[in-house]
């Protein structure tokens, strides 16, 4: 399952012999997920206290079932949990084109190369794609 609310991209997946059991552990761990979100949110973290209304109203009204886990989750410790190993900086003050960016991503070691759009002057990312092929990721404007 893969939901998006207001920007932040959700993905929970699960997988068992019966369909409707993996249904209710996606249920369970996509209303943990936005559970866990939304106390983050309140703390400080993604935005801070200041967080719409509407999306506090949405958070607010996911039904907790606090019987299943609730004592399991103030012990958990998530071991996939991704930890910064490596910080680089990138000088951005230079715009290029998008070609020349193409062409640099092909002799990097890296799946993708981030730069300044010369057109727009803003900060993009050209990448390999998977099924072959170049994307590029721009922001919205």
């Amino acid at each position: 399952v893969v939901t998006t609310l207001k920007g932040t991209t959700f993905r929970v997946a699960e997988s068992s012999p019966d369909m409707y059991a993996s249904i209710d552990l996606v249920a369970a761990r996509l209303a943990r997920k936005l559970r866990k979100y939304k106390e983050r949110r309140l703390d400080g973290y993604h935005g801070g206290p200041n967080m719409g209304e509407n999306i506090a109203e949405v958070l607010n009204a996911i039904e907790v079932d606090e019987s299943e886990d609730g004592a399991e989750e103030e012990s958990y410790i998530d071991p996939d949990q991704a930890v910064v190993t490596k910080v680089k900086s990138f000088d951005l003050s230079t715009p290029i084109s998008i070609k020349e960016a193409i062409f640099a991503l092909d002799y990097i070691d890296h799946d993708f190369y981030v730069f300044r759009d010369e057109e727009t002057n803003e900060v993009s990312v050209v990448y390999k794609r998977n099924a072959g092929g170049v994307g590029l990721i721009q922001p919205e404007q």
